[in-house]
């Protein structure tokens, strides 16, 4: 033994009590590989190897209980448990009232609710379950609820048959040259137009008509 007490020394020098066999029973002053195996398996009920020759009983088992059960409720032999399958016939049956197969598209449809002795929601629930409102689909704009005008709405008068739109003579076309090398020059051709002509120089010409800026002399 080494100088802490009750630790036992494992070095095999001259002397040690420590043994390397590990499939012969020693008494439990001796240490071996496997003692703590030994020690572990303790209490027995019916230990073999501190019963006398004359004394051994193979038929009795070491343990009267299986892991911590010993008010004698052991579990179903395997037999047992076979015969006891004839009790299960009934949920083999055919039943009445069928369900059809819940699928993604009829999950929302089918009626799985069944007491199971438990709350539907919240703690203790068998299964989580969504908000009431976790399908409720918001129509209404962030726009439309926060910034309501604060009179009603009223639209724009039609224009009479008669009404003539000059909004093609005041529109600004592509100029030939600001946006000579522009993204949205049409065509197939690589020379730039640079005429000053445009499609509505006609009709803006017709819509408005040059005047004389130039005052005349009064006599």
């Amino acid at each position: 033994m080494n100088n802490y007490v009750g630790i036992p020394d494992f070095v095999e020098r001259k002397g040690s009590l420590y043994l390397r066999s590990d499939h012969m029973n020693y008494s439990r002053p001796t240490l071996n590989s496997n003692w703590h195996q030994a020690r572990e398996a303790e209490p027995k009920e019916y230990d073999i190897n501190g019963e006398r020759i004359d004394q051994r009983n193979l038929h009795r088992a070491t343990y009267n209980r299986i892991g911590n059960v010993t008010d004698g409720s052991f579990p179903l032999t395997t037999t047992k448990a076979s015969l006891d399958q004839v009790y299960l016939k009934k949920d083999f049956e055919e039943q009445e009232t069928r369900k059809a197969l819940v699928n993604l598209d009829t999950s929302s449809l089918a009626d799985l609710d069944r007491d199971t002795g438990h709350p539907k929601r919240g703690f203790g629930a068998v299964l989580p379950r969504h908000h009431p409102e976790h399908d409720k689909q918001h129509m209404e704009t962030t726009n439309r609820a926060d910034y309501k005008p604060p009179f009603p709405y009223t639209p724009v008068p039609e224009q009479p048959p008669d009404f003539v739109d000059n909004s093609n003579a005041v529109r600004k076309c592509h100029s030939q040259f600001t946006d000579a090398s522009d993204y949205r020059r049409f065509g197939r051709n690589t020379w730039q137009d640079e005429s000053g002509i445009y499609a509505n120089t006609q009709l803006k010409r017709e819509t408005f008509p040059p005047t004389n800026t130039i005052p005349q002399v009064l006599e």
